[in-house]
């Protein structure tokens, strides 16, 4: 199984070094070679390119992809187009970590498969365990 991973931030720079240490398939993407160039080496393979241009981003063969995970939170603009591109090119399962309630409510209203909003999950881990330790 494929995980494409767009986005290589402190969140999608970890969850690409996660999944390729486990054994996975990553595909990592990111518009700053600085940071493709960081992760290369515990990935499968990297593109320097704007995911947000449907043309580039078909050249991958994402659309072959199981799983697409969108790690862009900064530019709320180009991680809503990352995801659509995503579903209307096919990918099974569309996955993104967003910043804002609204950012979630948006990628939601466009059918991402699963929203990830990490200060929203973890904050929630933490008041159960400190609840029933």
């Amino acid at each position: 199984m494929a995980f494409f991973i767009i986005g290589l931030g402190r969140f999608g720079s970890a969850l690409a070094k996660s999944l390729g240490e486990k054994g996975a398939e990553v595909i990592a993407i990111d518009k700053d070679g600085e940071k493709v160039n960081e992760i290369e080496e515990f990935v499968t393979k990297t593109y320097v390119m704007d995911a947000t241009n449907e043309k580039a981003i078909s050249s991958t063969g994402i659309g072959d992809a199981d799983t697409a995970i969108v790690c862009i939170t900064n530019d709320i603009e180009a991680s809503i187009l990352a995801c659509m591109i995503l579903k209307e090119k096919g990918v099974k399962r569309v996955m993104a970590k967003v910043g804002s309630e609204l950012h979630k409510k948006i990628l939601q209203k466009i059918g991402v498969d699963r929203v990830i909003f990490p200060e929203q999950e973890m904050a929630h881990r933490i008041a159960q365990s400190i609840i029933s330790p």
